[in-house]
């Protein structure tokens, strides 16, 4: 399946009782676009390693 970014980066959560499953999709400067999927679990610890998780997708100059 080919996507195409509307956006240069975005994460899409998939919400459940006791797991949380990320996926970003980052658009690079040279048009190489990367998928990456993460799974965490429901606790406020992990909560926060998602939170760290998406801090790193963010630009650089950000």
């Amino acid at each position: 399946m080919d996507l195409t970014p509307l956006h240069k980066r975005v994460i899409a959560l998939d919400v459940h009782q006791a797991k949380i499953t990320a996926c970003s999709v980052v658009e690079h400067d040279d048009g190489r676009v990367e998928v990456t999927k993460q799974d965490f679990g429901a606790f406020k610890r992990d909560r926060r390693a998602l939170a760290q998780w998406a801090l790193q997708i963010r630009p650089r100059w950000w």
